[in-house]
């Protein structure tokens, strides 16, 4: 997470982090241990921030017809 009120994600934002996890995901299972654990560890917080997203998202109210 972010320590920044100013932050603002949209839902492509979030796509992308959960991309990028499964990336460090592939690499940390073909490298060593201090390496892979590092690199899975950040896998683990680009899915919590996109979670946060998802949690915390604001959508304009759709228009009635």
């Amino acid at each position: 997470m972010t320590s920044c009120a100013n932050i603002a994600r949209t839902d492509h934002h979030a796509e992308h982090l959960r991309e990028r996890a499964a990336v460090l995901e592939k690499r940390a299972g073909r490298l060593p241990d201090p390496i892979g654990d590092r690199l899975r560890h950040n896998a683990d917080r680009l899915r919590r921030t996109a979670d946060e997203h998802d949690r915390t998202r604001i959508t304009p109210p759709e228009s009635a017809p």
